[in-house]
């Protein structure tokens, strides 16, 4: 395991354990046990490679409310909320822009920029693990400060992103503040209908606290009906990386989210939603992005 590699996936839990000597020694990787994956059996670089002709055919995106906190000395600045909706997304490739109201603060997020965000935008960028079919990777640093991360997949017709630690510079009624942002992103390929049957779609999620810069995983199932055409989403096993231990909300869930008839879905509002759509050919994955328990998060998942 390379130097770089070793930081991404040993320095995630370095806190917690106080040492990296079970890395360092060749023992059980920590990340691995405590989500219940294996080894990356893909590289980023591969990842990057795929997540061009991802982009280049990408039709729909979803991102969360975006949350962060300023320096500003006015305390109704200090933390900011970005919410987003739907009709706030547009273009092809597709890029979205949460806004704050009182403000005027704006993020836009685009799955080009993902790719763009890939080496050598970033410091690093590192395959971590792999569970359920799906490779996450870690990327630090580059043009959105050294405290960014993004952490996620890119499939073969989705990618989707838990974004930390976006700075950030604004200016606010004449005097410019530093912002550092977080939120969720997931996008690519509509499958441009709904599922032809009831199934079911495995793969993970990332995600973040909206309060604070840590990453979380967890275990993603949906679950759709065709007689009633909505689906059931879960969230389950969550676990944050950083402390190396189970995330005091540990599930989140969401009943009978309506489908749409060009296989998009989506319910709920600021702190409580789920939003996103099947991509690919033959409904062959699902992504999107959700918010609950405050727990920001994006996902991805592949039809059983």
């Amino acid at each position: 395991m390379n130097s770089t590699r070793l930081a991404a996936k040993c320095g995630l839990v370095a806190a917690a354990i106080g040492t990296l000597t079970a890395c360092e020694g060749g023992g059980p990787d920590p990340i691995l046990s405590l989500t219940g994956s294996v080894e990356p059996v893909e590289t980023a670089a591969g990842q990057r490679m795929r997540s061009v002709e991802i982009v280049a055919r990408s039709d729909a995106l979803a991102i969360s409310t975006v949350h962060g906190e300023t320096d500003s000395a006015i305390p109704g600045l200090q933390n900011v909320t970005l919410p987003s909706s739907p009709s706030d997304c547009y273009g092809l490739p597709p890029r979205c822009t949460a806004t704050e109201p009182l403000t005027g603060v704006t993020l836009t997020i685009s799955l080009g920029s993902f790719v763009r965000n890939l080496e050598p935008d970033l410091d690093s960028h590192e395959a971590v693990l792999t569970k359920n079919g799906i490779t996450l990777t870690d990327g630090r640093g580059g043009r959105y400060g050294p405290a960014y991360r993004q952490y996620g997949a890119w499939m073969d017709h989705a990618g989707f992103n838990v974004l930390t630690g976006v700075a950030q510079q604004e200016d606010v009624a004449g005097t410019t503040i530093s912002i550092t942002l977080r939120g969720a992103a997931a996008g690519g390929a509509l499958a441009g209908s709904r599922p032809a049957k009831s199934a079911t779609w495995q793969g993970l999620m990332t995600g973040t606290p909206a309060t604070e810069d840590r990453i979380l995983q967890g275990d993603a199932t949906l679950t759709y009906d065709m007689a009633s055409q909505t689906l059931d989403a879960s969230f389950t096993n969550i676990v944050d990386l950083d402390r190396h231990a189970a995330h005091a909300v540990s599930e989140a869930s969401f009943a009978d989210v309506p489908v749409a008839a060009d296989g998009t879905f989506g319910d709920g509002t600021v702190g409580n939603l789920v939003r996103g759509g099947f991509k690919g050919p033959g409904h062959e994955e699902a992504a999107g992005v959700f918010e609950q328990n405050g727990i920001v998060g994006a996902f991805g998942a592949k039809l059983q």
